[in-house]
């Protein structure tokens, strides 16, 4: 399937990977698995419920202050990155470790049926919680049917 990147980084109030600020990561539990599942699938929920507040708390502290506030975040997302605003279907793969990141990709369907695969770049933090760090979105040639 060829992907060509839809735009250089989707920043969801975020740098892109090369910019993160995330620690590496040697593996992922169970439980930490569940938790960035948890935190990307609760952002995605908020962003489609026009819910700022929510989807900026998920972001990594890093991130929540190169935006600036939750109403410059959600206008960003629905500017620049339609496809993971009002999404029509998710499919998530498993967390996974990829030199040292600790990624969650996501297999995202848009109102007009493209298909975008969203990867997710994660980072715990100091209270144990999963926060998004940042996420590349690319575009496939894909349709869902």
């Amino acid at each position: 399937m060829k992907r060509l990147l839809a735009t250089a980084t989707l920043l969801i109030g975020f740098a892109g990977p090369w910019w993160t600020s995330a620690m590496a990561v040697d593996a992922i539990t169970t439980a930490d698995a569940i938790a960035i599942h948890d935190a990307v699938q609760l952002q995605l929920e908020a962003l489609a419920n026009d819910d700022a507040d929510r989807a900026f708390e998920l972001a990594t502290p890093e991130k929540r202050m190169l935006i600036g506030s939750p109403d410059r975040f959600l206008r960003l997302i629905k500017e620049q990155y339609n496809p993971i605003y009002r999404y029509e279907r998710a499919i998530f793969s498993s967390a996974e470790v990829i030199d040292g990141n600790a990624i969650q990709i996501v297999r995202v369907t848009d109102e007009n049926s493209k298909v975008w695969v969203a990867i997710f770049w994660m980072q715990e933090g100091e209270d144990s919680r999963w926060k998004i760090d940042g996420c590349q979105l690319l575009e496939t040639t894909s349709v869902s049917i």
